[in-house]
């Protein structure tokens, strides 16, 4: 009986592995060719296997953006609730924030590109977990700022909603300006677009 369990549970480590393969190849043929311009053909090609292996991991293309997607966001709502309940200050929380959100620039930065340039192509039926990730995702953001009002670390007058989609649009452009062009790495623009924030937002 051990035996056969050993087996299973190598043959299910094999699968995520390859899984993962073809998970990283996915993403980035969306990163390089968009949504439109991708296909489950041109990912097969990326991994050098018939594109009949791909339906292993998903039936079609609109299921593999929903995969990259999903992959690419795991552990994003985590990361945000420890800052959000630590006992760092509201200032300290933003800059942790937004650090959190812009590092997989770095880290897997195809599937940060495809989440923030692709999405908005993924039909509504392939959505639902995707939209409660960010729902639940914007929600702690914007209570950190709220947070932050209600000790007096921040103005009255700010409108914690739309200062939450502001930040966050902020920091999905971050990819365009990090680059060896601008000369501006992640840590650079992290911290400009917190003091930016902070700078308005703070009493005095």
């Amino acid at each position: 009986m051990p035996d056969g369990l050993d087996r299973i549970s190598r043959k299910k480590e094999k699968y995520r592995r390859r899984q993962v393969e073809v998970f990283n190849a996915a993403a980035a043929v969306f990163a390089e060719k968009g949504y439109h311009g991708a296909s489950t053909g041109d990912i097969a090609t990326k991994l050098g296997i018939a594109q009949s292996s791909l339906y292993y991991y998903f039936k079609s293309k609109d299921e593999a953006l929903e995969m990259v997607c999903l992959e690419g966001t795991k552990g994003y709502v985590e990361r945000l609730k420890v800052i959000v309940e630590s006992s760092l200050t509201p200032a300290q929380k933003i800059r942790g924030a937004i650090l959190s959100h812009i590092q997989p620039i770095d880290t897997i930065p195809d599937y940060f590109r495809t989440f923030t340039e692709e999405l908005r192509y993924l039909p509504r039926s392939r959505r639902k977990m995707l939209n409660q990730m960010i729902s639940d995702y914007n929600k702690l953001m914007e209570r950190i700022l709220a947070d932050g009002v209600a000790n007096k670390t921040f103005k009255t007058s700010l409108d914690c909603h739309l200062a939450m989609l502001q930040l966050i649009s902020q920091c999905n452009e971050a990819p365009q300006w990090i680059s060896s062009k601008t000369g501006y790495n992640l840590e650079e623009i992290a911290t400009s677009i917190a003091d930016n924030f902070l700078l308005g937002a703070t009493r005095r």
